[in-house]
């Protein structure tokens, strides 16, 4: 796990460089990066079917955390590309770096879209969806 979270801290790098996020904060199943107004949780789910996951969540204290939404989801939602952009499987250790990898691309692309209060507009849209 802790190569794992090295990998998504290098990806991610941007949230913090150049975003302003907080983190990575190492959680149960991989880390966290939190902003003012978003949360962002990167996780590595073992088991029969291993995968990445990318996981959007406003900031609001008053929005529980069931509030948020799936990195591919949001993108395609969000008309940043196809959900193939950002697939999850990962049954190898070369294919997991690569979802990291691909799921940072994508989170970077929509990442515009996301700041300030239009980003939980955004995320509250998609749920609808």
């Amino acid at each position: 796990m802790e190569e794992f979270r090295s990998e998504v801290a290098v990806a991610f790098a941007f949230l913090v460089e150049d975003v302003g996020f907080a983190g990575p904060e190492p959680t149960e199943h991989g880390v966290r990066f939190r902003s003012a107004d978003l949360e962002i949780g990167v996780w590595y789910l073992s088991g029969h079917e291993p995968e990445v996951s990318t996981r959007v969540t406003p900031a609001a204290s008053d929005a529980p955390r069931t509030r948020g939404v799936w990195l591919d989801d949001l993108y395609v939602f969000s008309g940043c590309g196809p959900a193939q952009d950002v697939p999850g499987s990962a049954t190898t250790w070369r294919a997991t770096l690569k979802r990291v990898h691909q799921h940072a691309a994508a989170l970077r692309r929509l990442m515009p879209r996301l700041v300030g209060a239009e980003g939980s507009r955004l995320i509250a849209r998609c749920r609808q969806e």
